[in-house]
């Protein structure tokens, strides 16, 4: 096989992410590609344009792509990061906050670019990498070095194939070949070039080790393989598994779905060939037209030879009056549908669905459930924490630390249920009479939402405010 053979799932669904970020990238994008999304219709041939080039020109420029799946992709990343991730994180890993990909983008912005693009493909990869260097035998040593691991975040198209192996009872990433684009600025000029990057697990004696390798083309055009690496982690010691995952818009693995922008990006391309449509007929007959529903061959080759004005200066000796098409709303009003249908299935992204949390996500709650939304962003918290523990292997003794001290979690609370003023009475009568700690009622006046506190501490609370104490939130306990 060559080194440019994909993964028969790429292969399958490769066409299917370029048209998704064709419509998230708006009408420019996709007028510019042309018949691609807005095929030419056969009666546009004619004499005086063979082709039909003219008319399509025209035809494609009245043509309206308002851009729906793109602005409902731009709020939606807007309402789930609307409250800042917590990012709980050594001192180690400090420079994650401005610098995580090695590109000036902070964590919070790989984040974001992530929940983007598996909104848009269904899924993106994750990856941590640390520069070549010798390993640090104290603290100051790898602090002269400069040398930190990055969170790459990878377009599903840019993963070109993958595979696994079966340890134990445990399937194992064992391969990943990513297609990387190297410019090289020369003067004035700017050159791109292509080179593979293969991740892949070798097994030796002793299990296996994770090593790195560089394809890139040489003068002939021939496909030539670079220096094999083998990464260590803090103590010198390599690898025995691929510091990459998959992160999906219902489970980060590798198997893939569908996107789930992609029916509402479906709907907008068959509201923008309607349009074009009802454009074109309401260009054609929407104008009054001068008839001369008498006239004779004389006054015919009148018309043919002077034309015929209409006004009070001039016109022709006959008899004559203006027609108008009558209104045809079924294009209209199926243009007008799909409109509708295109803001419902914006908005079913956000509403509560039956999907459930993991044990994980939802904190040993199995009984919460998610928007399309809320599972992404879940998927997203669960695979960056993922990756802080590779940043750490990299940089620390010790990585495996408590979730308090490392981890990623992006706020899920964006589909809250609306403030409830009868809710709201009954919650300060239960206060009142004892059944609830009064902060609980003034949490929902301000919120809208219950506090998260788990039962335990009200009980703990109710207890120590019949006992005189004060009656502060948690957070408020010494």
């Amino acid at each position: 096989m060559s080194i440019t053979t994909a993964h028969t799932d790429y292969d399958k669904h490769i066409a299917t992410w370029n048209k998704l970020d064709d419509v998230c990238g708006g009408q420019e994008v996709i007028k510019l590609a042309g018949e691609k999304y807005l095929p030419k219709p056969s009666l546009f041939k004619s004499k005086n344009d063979p082709d039909g080039k003219n008319r399509y020109s025209e035809y494609l420029m009245r043509a309206i792509f308002p851009g729906v799946t793109g602005r409902t992709l731009a709020s939606h990343i807007g309402l789930a990061f609307g409250k800042s991730p917590v990012f709980n994180k050594p001192d180690d890993l400090e420079y994650l906050e401005r610098n995580a990909d090695g590109a000036g983008r902070s964590i919070y912005q790989c984040a974001q670019r992530a929940t983007r693009l598996i909104n848009r493909n269904y899924r993106c990869g994750i990856y941590v990498d640390f520069p070549n260097v010798a390993p640090s035998k104290n603290k100051a040593d790898e602090k002269n070095k400069g040398a930190f691991p990055m969170i790459h975040i990878l377009n599903a198209g840019s993963i070109i194939d993958w595979d696994y192996i079966i340890v134990g009872n445990q399937k194992k990433l064992s391969f990943v070949k990513l297609l990387e684009t190297v410019k090289t600025r020369n003067g004035f000029s700017v050159e791109s070039k292509d080179q593979y990057r293969i991740l892949a697990l070798d097994e030796t004696n002793g299990g296996f080790v994770y090593t790195v390798q560089i394809y890139t083309k040489n003068d002939k055009g021939e496909w030539v393989e670079g220096e094999k690496l083998i990464p260590t982690d803090y103590h010198g010691q390599p690898w025995d598994y691929i510091p990459f995952t998959f992160c999906g818009a219902i489970d980060n693995s590798d198997e893939i779905g569908t996107a789930p922008l992609y029916e509402l990006a479906t709907m907008e391309l068959s509201y923008y060939t309607s349009t074009a449509d009802v454009e074109e007929s309401a260009f054609i007959v929407g104008q009054p037209t001068l008839c001369f529903p008498t006239i004779t061959k004389e006054q015919y080759d009148i018309v043919k030879e002077s034309g015929a004005t209409v006004g009070s200066r001039s016109g022709i000796p006959t008899d004559a009056k203006m027609v108008q098409a009558e209104k045809n709303g079924l294009a209209y009003e199926r243009m007008n549908d799909k409109w509708n249908q295109m803001k419902e299935l914006g908005a079913r992204l956000i509403e509560v669905g039956s999907a459930n949390k993991t044990a994980t996500q939802a904190d040993n709650d199995s009984s919460v459930q998610h928007s399309v939304l809320s599972l992404v962003v879940a998927n997203v918290s669960e695979a960056f924490t993922i990756a802080l523990r590779w940043c750490a292997k990299f940089v620390m003794p010790e990585h495996d630390l408590k979730v308090d001290k490392l981890s990623f979690t992006i706020a899920q609370d964006f589909n809250k249920p609306k403030y409830d003023a009868t809710r709201s009475k009954l919650i300060y009568e239960a206060c009142l009479a004892g059944e609830l700690p009064m902060y609980v009622w003034y949490h929902y006046e301000q919120t809208g939402t219950f506090p998260e506190d788990k039962w335990e501490d009200i009980v703990k609370k109710i207890e120590k405010r019949n006992d005189g104490g004060v009656d502060n939130p948690p957070d408020d306990e010494e």
